[in-house]
């Protein structure tokens, strides 16, 4: 699991409640029933109509990336390739069939499966791209539901505020209750903005976040095959794919290929 999203979300939270708290607020002052069903129900209500049952159903599935660490990084790559292109230069691509994937990525296992089969270098890497285009664009749909409901939950709050105030300018035979009914009638609207921007905005833009670097990681994959299906000597498949990684991280993955060459047998 990937910490950082939630403890950012804890964090931000708890250091507006605590700025609260110091100004002399009190816990049962923030929990308003009526104002949490108004937001909550009328921001998942204005957003299902945004969307398909079938986009609905893969919501929340699809928001555990937010929350988990990527399952294969680009350094990762950048070593499977290595070995994948060293195993191909000596023995063929044939070989690359029964050879294991260590990490968990549909699109290298059709990929390698695609090179063994003997398909064309254009139509292998107009299919791949085409399936990471997929990919990336059902990503951000599910990023958009969360983004949709960020915007919608403030102005459903101030609804709900609205609603509020109504009710308190209808009943004001009873001066001395004013005051809290008014404080409680703005909870709607904290409740809006606050879950807007501390929990529908930020797990929209993590998941845009890992669509981006899941889709830099399948441009890798790609470049990386028609590389190994064109008969690329193995330094030049990794020197192709070193493009794609930070300068700042070349010595090191260098360090790493050296050390597994000079342990191989």
């Amino acid at each position: 699991m990937d910490p950082v999203t939630l403890i950012g979300i804890v964090f931000g939270g708890g250091m507006i409640l605590a700025r609260a708290l110091l100004e002399g607020g009190h816990i049962e002052g923030f929990i308003g029933e009526t104002a949490f069903i108004i937001v909550v129900g009328g921001t998942i209500g204005a957003t299902m109509a945004c969307f398909s049952g079938r986009d609905l159903k893969s919501l929340f599935p699809s928001t555990t990336v937010a929350f988990k660490k990527p399952s294969v990084s680009l350094t990762d790559i950048f070593e499977i390739f290595g070995e994948l292109a060293v195993l191909a230069r000596r023995e063929g691509i044939l070989v690359l069939e029964n050879h294991p994937i260590p990490v968990n990525s549909e699109l290298l296992k059709r990929g390698v499966h695609l090179v063994v089969d003997g398909t064309d270098p254009n139509l292998l890497k107009d299919m791949l791209t085409t399936q990471l285009a997929t990919n990336e664009m059902r990503s951000k749909t599910m990023a958009s539901i969360w983004s949709t409901a960020g915007g919608f939950a403030p102005t459903i709050g101030i609804i709900g505020t609205v609603l509020g105030l109504v009710h308190v300018l209808s009943n004001l035979s009873e001066p001395d209750k004013l005051g809290g009914a008014i404080a409680v009638a703005f909870l709607a609207t904290l409740y809006g903005v606050g879950s807007a921007n501390l929990i529908y905005y930020p797990i929209a833009k993590k998941m845009n976040h890992v669509g981006k670097t899941e889709t830099q990681i399948g441009l890798v994959i790609i470049e990386g095959l028609v590389s190994i299906q064109s008969g690329d000597n193995p330094r030049v498949v990794q020197e192709k794919l070193k493009c794609y990684i930070e300068e700042q991280e070349w010595p090191a993955l260098e360090a790493q290929a050296q050390a597994k060459q000079a342990a191989a047998p």
